[in-house]
């Protein structure tokens, strides 16, 4: 048996028969035992793609989840905005909310008994917005209104729906600069409180207001005499 024979018997695997009677080497039916089949390779491929396919599958469902999460905290927020914003200005007083004992009527009386007369003028400007998917045009009647501290004063905004399916509306609003907001009280106002609307009906909407003269007292108030009174409707919660 020579070296090559030898060589080879080292490297392959054989089958009985595969050497006849004088020890020399046929070659048939061989099987090399250092390299994988073809067969053993595709099962390798297969099971390696099976695994990143299960794998890239559990890693969509989880971020599917998440953003399923994500939306609905997001729905229920908008939701909520309306109502913890109401008791949130209720309990601190911010937007000109009234939270202190005194009421805006006893302040007007206390006010008209000194007989003070303020010179200096307060400018008050209207803004009004709706928000996304909110059919209704939404306007002040008044661009501005100027008055003195002290004194009150009434405005007017008007909606109307223009789809054609009621819808039922619900607002916010804000005080510009927010350090104002302290001294904007309202008498009477239409926020918080749903407004139901026709197709195609149009309404117009009260403000009454009075801007406290204690404004004039605060020295970080100095030099504010321009305000800006924002309003914005959204679609009431059982309609959404």
């Amino acid at each position: 048996m020579g070296w090559t024979t030898r060589l080879l018997m080292q490297k392959y695997e054989f089958h009985s028969g595969l050497f006849d009677k004088n020890r020399q080497f046929l070659p048939v039916a061989l099987r090399y035992s250092g390299r994988p089949s073809c067969h053993s390779v595709l099962d390798m491929r297969r099971h390696y793609v099976t695994d990143a396919s299960a794998e890239q599958e559990r890693k969509s469902k989880k971020m599917l989840k998440y953003l399923t999460a994500l939306v609905f905290a997001m729905v229920a927020g908008s939701y909520a905005a309306v109502p913890l914003y109401q008791r949130f200005c209720q309990a601190t007083g911010y937007g000109g909310t009234v939270n202190r004992r005194e009421t805006v009527e006893e302040k007007i009386a206390r006010h008209n008994q000194d007989g003070a007369v303020s010179a200096r003028e307060i400018v008050v400007q209207f803004n009004a917005d709706v928000a996304d998917g909110m059919q209704w045009k939404f306007t002040p009647t008044q661009r501005e209104i100027r008055f003195k501290p002290g004194e009150s004063a009434l405005a007017f905004y008007t909606a109307e729906n223009q789809s054609s399916n009621p819808i039922t509306g619900v607002s916010t609003y804000n005080i510009t600069p927010m350090k104002a907001a302290l001294y904007f009280n309202k008498i009477q106002c239409f926020c918080f409180e749903e407004q139901r609307l026709l197709p195609g009906e149009q309404i117009d909407m009260p403000v009454f207001f009075y801007i406290d003269p204690e404004i004039e007292t605060d020295p970080k108030m100095d030099g504010v005499n321009n305000l800006i009174l924002s309003y914005t409707f959204f679609k009431s919660t059982e309609e959404k």
